[in-house]
């Protein structure tokens, strides 16, 4: 059976209230009614004294006086048992069998039944001064409806008391439980969506209290899973990629292969064609795109048993060659602003070939989309410019800027991931290779926005045997 925490607060609370209140109740009519009774005795003690030592007849009109402050009503009788005055005349007192106390030794007696209501009685010898050889003997009847009435008036305040704590304090029971179980409430929905995948954090409540740090706890918690469930993903799209990058690359190799032989049987057929430069250029393309496919057969990745010196601006250059009439076939202006000098990194020269060339085909296509997309830009604005130089004494710098929106926001944060991409018949490999390549060069990649452009920047050391430099030599 579900117990829910409100209640557990809440019930207890009103219990315990509800347990001392008529406790304290109970105890407070006990007391009372000892109370009255007592004060019941003493007015009748103090009633039978100021008889006893009256000088004047108790007559009639001194009885009813006296019932008038006191309340109780009184029958003076002789040792005979004969009524000498009384306040009322209905009532025949019993026969008084033993001698009566004196007035301070008078107790209550219990209820008697005695006209047409209860009386507690009690009888009291009186012997007046003036009079000291008679003795006669006075009956008082005080009501039980007074004694009632003011037990009533005792009790009830108490009673009124009690009820309005309790009232209050369920008020504030509720109020407090309340205000510890809605947290918790909102606790438990959060640990709901984190259960669904939704991992943003919760905004923490204003209070500084255990359930603050319970709240910090489950961000906490939520930012590990998001990350785990990354890595998880990345995992798995890396295990993708490895089962059908064999698949895939043969078949294609294959294919490429066959294209390349092709193109050298035409070119050898006819002479005229070696002069071409776009065969030439188509020819080198495919050559690239065999090795490409060579590397992923061979499962290299990116990682090298050993480096080699190679010359950037070589690559650069054909780069350059390779790409401009992709560029230019789209209205793309490609505009390499290297230095003059050429630098020689340690390295592999295919994957250093490779990650240029994923870095300006992606700076084209996000150029390309920006024409095609819109009427406002002219040929001229739409380039891409390639910048190498020695940013110090060890590293060397590639730049690559095009005049393209910027990857969108809702792959920004993990666009050098596998297989993440916001282009429709993209596959979310270029970047993710490229970050490849550079980290098994020791290097760094990274992005910006600079102004209307989108810059990728590539730092890359140089690996030697005994120090890493950037050497300045003669390619």
């Amino acid at each position: 059976m579900r117990w829910p925490l409100r209640y557990q607060i809440l019930i207890p609370m009103v219990s315990i209230m509800v347990c001392a209140i008529v406790a304290v109740t109970l105890l407070h009519a006990w007391l009372a009614t000892n109370q009255i009774k007592l004060q019941i005795r003493d007015q009748f003690r103090q009633i039978a004294y100021t008889l006893n030592e009256a000088t004047f007849p108790l007559t009639d009109a001194v009885l009813n006086q006296t019932k008038g402050l006191s309340g109780a009503d009184f029958v003076l009788v002789d040792q005979n048992d004969a009524v000498l005055s009384s306040t009322r005349p209905d009532f025949v007192p019993a026969a008084v069998n033993q001698n009566p106390p004196d007035w301070n030794e008078l107790q209550i007696s219990d209820v008697m039944e005695t006209g047409d209501a209860g009386f507690f009685h009690a009888v009291v010898q009186v012997q007046q001064r003036s009079r000291t050889d008679v003795v006669r003997y006075l009956h008082i009847y005080y009501p039980v409806k007074a004694y009632r009435e003011a037990l009533s008036n005792a009790i009830y305040p108490s009673l009124l008391a009690g009820s309005i704590a309790l009232i209050v304090v369920a008020m504030l029971a509720t109020v407090i439980a309340g205000r510890v179980t809605r947290p918790l409430q909102r606790l438990d929905r959060k640990v709901a969506q984190i259960a669904r995948g939704d991992f943003n954090p919760m905004v923490l409540p204003a209070r500084n209290d255990e359930i603050r740090d319970l709240s910090i706890s489950i961000n906490q918690m939520a930012e590990l899973l998001g990350d785990y469930e990354d890595e998880v993903k990345r995992s798995e799209r890396l295990k993708t990629l490895g089962q059908l990058r064999g698949a895939i690359a043969h078949q294609l190799r294959n294919a490429v292969t066959g294209c390349r032989i092709a193109l050298d049987l035409y070119l050898r057929k006819c002479a005229d064609s070696e002069q071409d430069e776009t065969l030439q250029v188509a020819n080198r393309q495919l050559c690239m795109i065999e090795q490409y496919l060579q590397s992923f057969l061979e499962n290299k990745a990116g990682h090298f048993s050993s480096f080699a010196p190679v010359c950037l601006n070589e690559i650069v250059e054909k780069l350059m060659s390779l790409l401009e009439p992709t560029a230019r076939h789209g209205g793309v202006r490609l505009i390499n602003e290297s230095v003059e000098e050429s630098l020689t990194v340690e390295g592999d020269a295919e994957s250093l070939e490779q990650l240029m060339s994923n870095l300006v085909l992606n700076a084209i296509e996000a150029t390309l989309s920006v024409k095609t997309g819109s009427d406002s830009q002219s040929p001229s604005e739409a380039e891409v410019r390639l910048k190498l130089f020695p940013s110090g004494s060890e590293s060397v710098t590639l730049e690559v800027t095009d005049t393209g929106p910027g990857p969108e926001s809702a792959v920004v944060n993990k666009m050098f991931e596998p297989l993440v991409t916001a282009k429709k018949d993209g596959t979310g490999l270029g970047l993710f290779v490229a970050r490849e390549i550079v980290q098994n060069h020791h290097g760094r990649l990274r992005w910006e926005r600079r102004g209307q452009h989108t810059c990728f920047i590539v730092e890359l050391p140089v690996h030697q045997v005994e120090n890493a430099r950037v050497e300045i030599t003669n390619c």
